[in-house]
């Protein structure tokens, strides 16, 4: 058996696995957590339109900062130095938020919600993936994106492990992109 939750925090015998509460909590579902590169920070974007940002110490956990948004945010990323949360959702747009203060600030447009962001450190990319079938990758630099690959149906996942990318669709389509000299199709497949 695996077990998770220990910590240094005492026995309770309400709270037999000794997990750790998160203080202010969102006070809707969560859709998504990602957890800084460099740091004990995470950061939960949720369906109550906002995002919060936590610090893991010895004792247990902190809250740090929040950031209200204007629709439910579906997704989170972090950059590869940790200074900055990118973050998508129902809005139809990607922002960045500068952890060390600031605003958020539009750096991504779809068509329909953003449900997928991924910062891609080699590249110093953000890849969005959209309910509007498609994946966009964008340069910090340029307003317009630096590539929009078409979709076969709406993204709902996407990772990466430089150089490959692997995309997850409705309809059970599972595609990899090879990052190396763009964007360039390695393999596409239906999930069983």
């Amino acid at each position: 058996t695996m077990s998770f939750g220990a910590f240094g925090v005492a026995a309770n015998p309400g709270n037999p696995n000794k997990d750790i509460e998160v203080p202010s909590p969102p006070s809707d579902g969560i859709s998504s957590l990602s957890w800084s590169p460099t740091a004990n920070i995470f950061v939960a974007g949720s369906w109550d339109n906002q995002v919060r940002c936590w610090e893991v110490q010895g004792n247990g956990v902190v809250p740090k900062a929040a950031m209200s948004y204007d629709a439910p945010v579906l997704c989170t990323a972090f950059s590869g130095d940790g200074t900055r949360v990118f973050s998508g959702g129902c809005d139809k747009m990607a922002k960045m938020w500068p952890l060390g203060g600031g605003t958020p600030v539009q750096v991504a447009q779809h068509d329909q919600p953003v449900k997928c962001t991924h910062w891609v450190e080699e590249k110093q990319i953000l890849v969005t993936g959209s309910w509007d079938k498609t994946m966009k990758f964008w340069d910090m630099r340029q307003a317009q994106p630096a590539a929009t690959v078409q979709m076969p149906e709406r993204v709902y996942a996407m990772d990466c492990t430089f150089p490959l990318l692997v995309v997850a669709t409705a309809e059970r389509h599972v595609l990899i992109y090879d990052l190396t000299a763009g964007a360039n199709e390695y393999r596409r497949m239906v999930s069983p």
